[in-house]
């Protein structure tokens, strides 16, 4: 007792739930941490690469992306504006020269030598003889006012245009060739060198260097330039060459060498996996909180995506010979393909899109376009497989999954503008599709495992436990024919009325097939087995046959774990009894005289009472059909009186409380009451009387009234089934639905 104390406060606690939650956070950490370290290296910028590395994702090269700047930058040609100054002062020059020569030419008082000397000192072109300088003393003041004027007009001449530094020696030399335009004509050839050299002095450029816009534009031109990148896959370094500086900071930024990238690696890692781990709780607890109830249901949602994470991941090892491409191959619709079918669509999807977005983040083979395609796949994938019923319908799923996965990645490569004859497009769109089939194959070949593995009842297991050919089916067919009869009859109904409320009616009909199966251990005991013989009730104590007719529940779970049926159909065994009162053998019981000694407790089924809507409806189809039958045997029932009976045994279980344990609602009660009453209407409809029926009928109530107070053979254990008949005889009335 204390120890399903422990286990009680274990299920429902939420230390539970938080060991569950602590348990998938460190195991997405360790995957997702493995995925953001590889192997590191010991190395530096110089040694030999010990291997090869291939970039996991973009990496981002710093050095490679500077030295094409500062290349882009050095190719700016320089943007160059015109200096006014410059002719201005050249000519300003020219005419102070002038001045300095007229004024030594005037100081007739000094000596022709110390003028000369003066002369040179004040002109200081170093290339010109004394000869020339004393010729300047000497020649006539119209010659030297000419001499000025053409050194004007040359300079003119020579500045008067843009003059690159480059030009420079040209415009020199053409002033000391005298070609044209450059010529002078002053008939002294003292003067003319000395006017030629003169000007030659002050020849410079006048274009010169805008800095401030030459700098903006070199600053474009780096801006200009993209950053380079390592792209995935792509080769960073090559084994038994040396490591250079940006290699090596590559490898840093990877987290292959040194301690601090490798701690902020797995730092991230984490980090997103607590994300994951809370947002699938939140949304657990939200769409499918019984789930986070069953730590069996837990272990198969983190196992079937872990399976299929670490598969997308193997996929991705083809990068290196697909490219982008590889992404493509990534069964991620196997989760949602997988999970909706065992577990809930909602979180199927939800799960689907995690996963598709850590490929994203943490493999070289997936992009924005990847996850994009796969997140598609994986809605396309929930929804083909909302009704399964058989497993042919997950191939079909896996044909909607690759058409979808074709039409997006061809959707993507459109919106590129890539060209449609290139032969990598339809590539790509051939992984699509061959990714549906691989998602169908895999699904097929895992989905019996886990159904076996967990016990999980999916449609395709249902239909498989529906087949006639069963061993407990064929076993109940031929060893109580009758039971086999009725069990037909009530799983009609409860597949009708499940439909029509929106609960599982595949599981609701096959779960009704096996509620009776129990009744296989002693079918002579039930009325609908006894063919009008001998009712061996009549010859045991009320106590005894009471015992008898609730052990078919105990027996009935025997043989069904015995066959290894799902805990979701073995419920139906108990629960379709519920806790109900065999209120018949109860009454005989009481009037033995020994009333006192008789317990109520040991006239009720165990139980439990019906926990879902799919057990409730076997309930109250169970009662609806055999009390509706057993009315049957005495007269012909009309619509109205059969919709009387169905809800007056269903306000019977509403009153008696079997019905507080699953979330029927009244307006649900009301619809399955409409759906029984048509099912049985149809099924007890009234005939026509042929000629001599009506005699055998007399016949048969004088012999049934013959009995008296006797139940007729079986009539008693019919009346065990559905409490209509109890009431009948013991004269009790229940309130009416």
């Amino acid at each position: 007792m204390e120890n399903l104390t422990r286990q009680n406060r274990w299920k429902n606690s939420r230390v539970r739930k938080v060991v569950w939650g602590v348990l998938f956070f460190a195991l997405l950490t360790l995957a997702l941490g493995n995925l953001s370290s590889p192997k590191r290296l010991d190395v530096q910028v110089g040694d030999i690469a010990p291997r090869s590395v291939r970039a996991p994702r973009p990496v981002y090269n710093r050095i490679l992306t500077d030295e094409r700047r500062a290349a882009a930058a050095a190719n700016v040609s320089p943007v160059y504006k015109r200096e006014l100054a410059v002719l201005e002062s050249a000519q300003q020059h020219v005419n102070w020269i002038f001045t300095e020569i007229r004024r030594v030419r005037g100081l007739t008082d000094v000596d022709a030598a110390s003028r000369t000397q003066d002369l040179a000192d004040r002109i200081r072109l170093s290339v010109l003889p004394p000869e020339t300088y004393a010729a300047l003393l000497t020649v006539d003041d119209a010659l030297v006012d000419a001499a000025e004027a053409q050194a004007l007009a040359l300079l003119q001449t020579a500045l008067g245009e843009d003059v690159y530094p480059r030009d420079v020696t040209r415009i020199k030399g053409g002033i000391e060739s005298g070609a044209a335009p450059f010529t002078l004509d002053l008939g002294d050839p003292a003067l003319t060198q000395f006017v030629r050299e003169l000007v030659k002095s002050r020849i410079e450029a006048n274009m010169v260097e805008d800095q401030e816009q030459t700098d903006w534009l070199m600053q474009r031109a780096a801006q200009e330039v993209p950053e380079v990148w390592w792209q995935p896959g792509e080769l960073i370094i090559e084994a038994d060459k040396p490591i250079t500086q940006d290699q090596y900071e590559a490898l840093v930024e990877l987290g292959l060498v040194g301690q601090q990238a490798s701690y902020f690696s797995w730092a991230g890692s984490a980090l997103i996996a607590l994300v994951v781990v809370g947002v699938m709780a939140l949304s657990i607890s939200r769409f499918r909180p019984e789930l986070l109830e069953r730590d069996s249901k837990l272990l198969l949602l983190g196992l079937i995506g872990f399976i299929t994470l670490f598969l997308s991941l193997a996929m991705s090892l083809f990068s290196v010979q697909l490219g982008d491409g590889a992404a493509y191959l990534m069964p991620v619709a196997l989760n949602a393909v997988l999970a909706a079918i065992l577990l809930d669509s909602r979180v199927a999807l939800l799960q689907s899109v995690i996963i598709a977005v850590l490929l994203g983040l943490f493999t070289t083979a997936t992009d924005v376009g990847g996850v994009a395609v796969a997140v598609l796949g994986s809605v396309a994938g929930v929804y083909a497989v909302a009704r399964v019923e058989s497993r042919n319908d997950l191939y079909r799923a896996g044909l909607v999954v690759g058409i979808v996965n074709a039409l997006a990645i061809l959707a993507l490569y459109l919106l590129e503008s890539a060209p449609l004859l290139d032969w990598g497009v339809w590539r790509d769109v051939a992984l699509g599709a061959i990714n549906g089939l691989l998602v169908a194959i895999l699904a097929t070949g895992a989905l019996p495992f886990f159904e076996t593995l967990f016990g999980i009842v999916t449609p395709l297991k249902l239909l498989e436990l529906s087949n006639p050919n069963h061993p407990l089916l064929k076993r109940l067919m031929v060893e109580a024919p009758g039971s086999y009869h009725h069990t037909i009859l009530v799983a009609n109904l409860c597949e009708a009325a499940a439909e029509a409320i929106g609960a599982d009616p595949v599981l609701a009909r096959v779960g009704a097939y096996y509620h009776d199966i129990g009744k296989i251990k002693r079918p002579a005991f039930f009325v609908e087995n006894q063919f009008g013989g001998e009712n061996p009730h009549d010859k045991l104590p009320p106590s005894l046959s009471a015992m008898i007719i609730t052990s078919h529940v105990k027996e009935g779970v025997e043989l069904a774990r015995e066959a290894g049926l799902p805990q979701e159909i073995i419920d139906f065994i108990p629960e379709h009894h519920g806790t109900t009162l065999v209120s018949y053998f109860y009454y005989m019981a009481s009037k033995s005289g020994q009333s006192e000694y008789v317990l109520e407790e040991d006239f009720r089924y165990e139980g439990p009472k019906p926990r879902r809507r799919e057990t409730a409806i076997c309930m109250l189809a169970d009662g609806c059909e055999a009390s509706v039958r057993a009315m049957r045997q005495k007269s012909h029932l009309s619509h109205d009186q059969i919709e009387q009976q169905v809800r007056k045994i269903i306000n019977d279980r509403l009153q008696q409380g079997q019905l507080d344990n699953c979330d029927l609602t009244l307006k649900d009660l009301d619809t399955i009451a409409k759906v029984f009453v048509k099912v049985l209407s149809g099924v007890h409809h009234a005939r026509i009387d042929y000629p001599g029926q009506q005699k055998q009928a007399a016949n048969a109530g004088q012999s049934q009234g013959q009995e008296g107070g006797s139940p007729a053979p079986g009539e008693a254990e019919e009346a065990v089934k559905h409490g209509d008949l109890d009431q009948q005889r013991t004269g009790e009335s229940g309130p009416r639905a």
